[in-house]
């Protein structure tokens, strides 16, 4: 796991991993998009799953993503 959030951030840096060439796959947990927190509220259930080989620059383009949202 990569990333997790609700149904559209994790389209958007999906898409964003896509543009980098890293494929990825997203796992909708509990009801998908329609309800995507755990039973307490606590964190979304949507996560980008991906290979263990493109990890490292998986997380450079998250920590982009992050610093894009900051502004």
């Amino acid at each position: 796991m990569v990333f997790r959030g609700t149904g559209w951030e994790v389209a958007l840096v999906r898409s964003l991993l896509a543009n980098a060439e890293i494929k990825s796959y997203v796992f909708y947990g509990s009801f998908g998009t329609t309800w995507p927190w755990d039973s307490r509220g606590c964190f979304p259930l949507n996560r980008i799953m991906l290979s263990g080989e493109d990890v490292v620059k998986a997380k450079e383009v998250v920590a982009q993503y992050y610093e894009w949202m900051k502004e």
